[in-house]
């Protein structure tokens, strides 16, 4: 992957295991805090769904990058694999996006799926 920065929310399930998922990489994982403006310094958006499924948090972080005009991608884990693999890297080398935030409801990381997905992603 081309990625540099991950930022995260803290204190998520979401975030522990994505931290987890970069562990051995040379990408840096940070803190996202939305009131403060620090979307500024991020390239784009990557939210992970069940089924399209997006609670309202993170609604209403892609409407904070709608309205900065920064590139926003879903993957839906429970989709077909190569298709959210190959959209994901699509959209990252598409947009040029170094700096990306990951967010995603903590209910994911106990779904099969999104442990494959992670895993594919890596390669």
């Amino acid at each position: 992957m081309k990625i540099n920065n991950i930022y995260l929310l803290s204190e998520t399930k979401f975030a522990k295991a994505i931290s987890n998922w970069v562990l051995d990489s040379h990408i840096e994982i940070g803190e996202f805090k939305k009131h403060i403006g620090q979307e500024n310094d991020i390239d784009g958006l990557i939210i992970f769904t069940e089924n399209q499924s997006i609670d309202k948090d993170c609604n209403e972080l892609r409407d904070i990058f709608d309205k900065k005009q920064k590139p926003v991608q879903k993957i839906d884990i429970n989709g077909t694999l190569n298709v959210g693999v190959s959209n994901f890297t699509f959209w990252l080398e598409r947009n040029n996006c170094k700096s990306i935030l990951a967010i995603g409801a903590d209910s994911l990381v106990s779904n099969p799926n999104f442990e494959r997905l992670l895993s594919h992603l890596k390669a």
